[in-house]
Parts: structure tokens; C-alpha cells; sequence
């Protein structure tokens, strides 16, 4: 049976495109399979080899919602394209601006070499757009092994906790992109929540459509 699953592992071919650190996961998996002779392994292995290169992608550490223990922290800067601390115009730029609660980190991805983090969310007020239900929103940031990946600062979305999100459609991977720090709003108390409506409301109805 390990034969047979090695002969399957070296026939996967690692695409150009993925990052050097995802082909370094993927390669590591066809290694440790040669090696093994746990049958808990195998029978991990065995069911699907798209598991395990998913695995090799998303990397060592990613899809936990334990923060790794003595985490280094390295902070990224980035540009925008209008005036983000504009709410009229940054709502103008959002196909969605909701409140809703975060249930729990959903997955890791990487878009044009940014590591970014998915959350489940439950929408419970929303401003601009008809988002209802759960949904995905996409944070830039995230873990990789021990070292926290934070862009211009911004939090990672905390389980349990009520934001204010103004976010646009990812439509290919059926994410909400949350702009960091004035795209997910920490809410602290109802009386912020309230203040919070009121001032993305008259935003909306006063938004300038970014072009």
C-alpha cells in the first residue's frame, strides 16, 4: 500500500505559480510518505492527495485558532487606490457594509504573495448591500509557523466579537474583503454600535462611487 501511495504522490505536478514555501509543503508530503509506515498516516493519506497539497499550501500552523506560543509580529504597510479614511468614499468603494459577529477562522489563502485569513460571519444589521446569513470575510494578515502577519496593524477578527465591516466581493473565491483597520471595526459596547449606524447610514446616503 505505502508503494503505491508514493508511486501517486510523485506523479503530482507542482504549478510554476505557487510560492516557493507552498512547493517546499508539498514536496515535504510526498517525502513523509516514502518514509512512513504508521497506518493512521496511510489511511490519512490514501482517501485524497488534493488533501495534502492543500495542506502544503496553506503551510505549517495556519489553520489554527491558537496563536502559536512566543509569535514574533512583523507589520506590513500598504497603499490605496482614494482616501480610506473617507467613510463616504470608502463606502462608495464597498459593495457591503454590515455588522455581524465573528463565529470562528475558516481557512488561509494566499493572493498575490499577501497571506490573508478567512472568518466565518454572521450578519446581523447590514448598511449598504443585502448580505444575510453567514458569510466569509477575508482579512489580509495572518499566521505563518510563529510569525503574526499584520497589515498596517490591523487585528486579526477576534471569535465571539461584533464588527462594523466595510468590505467588497471577492466573486471567484466568494469572499468579502474587508479594507484593514477602517474596514473592521471593533464594536465595544451598544452605545458605539448605535454611533457607529448612524454615521455608515448617512455615509452611504452621501457616498462618492469610487471610479
Amino acid at each position: 500500500m505505502s508503494n503505491k501511495i508514493q508511486t501517486e504522490m510523485n506523479k503530482i505536478e507542482i504549478p510554476k505559480e505557487l510560492s516557493k514555501r507552498s512547493r517546499i509543503g508539498i514536496d515535504k508530503a510526498k517525502t513523509e510518505v516514502g518514509k512512513s509506515n504508521n497506518k493512521k498516516w496511510l489511511a490519512f493519506a490514501a482517501p485524497g492527495l488534493a488533501a495534502i497539497i492543500a495542506l502544503g499550501i496553506a503551510g505549517p500552523g495556519l489553520l489554527s485558532n491558537q496563536p502559536p506560543v512566543n509569535h514574533v509580529i512583523q507589520t506590513v504597510q500598504t497603499s490605496h487606490a482614494f482616501d480610506v479614511t473617507d467613510p463616504q468614499r470608502l463606502v462608495g468603494w464597498a459593495d457591503n457594509v454590515f455588522i455581524g459577529k465573528v463565529i470562528k477562522m475558516s481557512g488561509t489563502s494566499e493572493e498575490r504573495g499577501m497571506l490573508e485569513t478567512q472568518f466565518k460571519v454572521e450578519v446581523a444589521e447590514s448598511i449598504k448591500g443585502e448580505l444575510q446569513g453567514e458569510v466569509t470575510v477575508n482579512q489580509q494578515g495572518g499566521y505563518d509557523g510563529k510569525k503574526l502577519i499584520l497589515v498596517e496593524n490591523d487585528q486579526l477578527l477576534k471569535e465571539g466579537e461584533s464588527y462594523l465591516f466595510i468590505s467588497r466581493k471577492n466573486e471567484e473565491h466568494d469572499f468579502h474583503t474587508v479594507v484593514p483597520v477602517y474596514g473592521d471595526i471593533l464594536i465595544n459596547s451598544e452605545a458605539h454600535k448605535e454611533e457607529l449606524l448612524t454615521k455608515y447610514e448617512k455615509a452611504y446616503q452621501e457616498e462618492i462611487p469610487f471610479e
